[in-house]
Formats: structure tokens, sequence, C-alpha cells
């Protein structure tokens, strides 16, 4: 579904922002079962747990915003690999939470698929004149500080 905004020209540029997003997680090569590669949310997952030593399945499954069944699926797959990509352990403050970490495996992985996305969008820029390599600089490093104002702001409502 396309998302429809009052503000059209806002709501058209946002769509295509989403949709460029999407065209470059679907340019990426579909034999990863085959090369024991990543799927989308899993590799979200590493994400998730390179920026933090140990979390738990419940906060990992709440920020990419999956159903129980689904994190279950998602945190089986990465743990029964032929060298697990991620470990699980009972917390030992609270028996009913699962702490999950990175594993150097994990690491790796995480690293080799998010170079194959790199270098492709690497090949895109290649591309583009200075001009516009400098205007999209710009433009990127503002969206990310946006980004990086917005979650703040919801991690101080959510915390209230």
């Amino acid at each position: 579904m396309v998302y429809q905004s009052n503000s059209r020209p806002l709501g058209t540029l946002a769509q295509q922002i989403v949709d460029l997003n999407n065209q470059i997680s679907l340019a990426q090569p579909r034999n990863k079962r085959k090369n024991k590669g990543l799927k989308e949310m899993e590799f979200l997952t590493l994400c998730h747990l390179r920026n933090k030593d140990l979390m738990n399945v419940g906060d990992i499954q709440k920020l990419l915003g999956v159903l129980p069944a689904q994190m279950s699926r998602i945190i089986r797959s990465l743990e029964n690999r032929d060298i697990a990509l991620i470990s699980c352990s009972i917390n030992p403050l609270d028996k009913r939470k699962i702490d999950v970490v990175l594993t150097d495996a994990g690491n790796i992985a995480f690293e080799n698929h998010q170079t194959t996305r790199v270098c492709f969008v690497q090949e895109l820029l290649q591309k583009l004149n200075d001009e516009e390599i400098d205007d999209l600089k710009k433009l990127v490093d503002r969206l990310t500080d946006l980004i990086i104002e917005n979650s703040k702001t919801h991690e101080s409502l959510s915390s209230v």
C-alpha cells in the first residue's frame, strides 16, 4: 500500500525514499540459503546486537516489530547454523528472559552481508558526478541527524 499524504510532494518523496531502500534490498542476490547468507530480519537482528553487548529476545522483538513466533524462528535460525551466529542463555536475574549475544561468526556474517550491500550502493554512486555526490551526502547527513533526534524523542517518551 502506498502512503498518501496531505502534503503531496513530501508524501511522494517519502514514498520514493522507502521504494529506494526496498529496491536496494531487493537488488541483492537472492541465493541466500544456499550460501548460508542472511535474510533481512536476521541481518537486522544482528545489527541490533552489534550495537549492544547483550540484549534479551523480547527487546529485540520490540525493536523489529515482529510477533513472538516470528522472533523465535529468527533466533532459532541464527543459533542453529553450522557455526552459531548468536548465543542464547537464560537471564540470571529474570529466568523468564532469554539473553542473546553476537558470536564472532555472527559478527563476520554481519560484516559480509553489510559489505555486499555497501559495494552495491558504491557501484551506483560511482555513476554520479561530484556535485551530485556532495548534495546527496549533505542530505543523507541531515536525514541521519533527524532520525537520531526522532529516536531520542521516542526513547524519552517511552520511558515516561
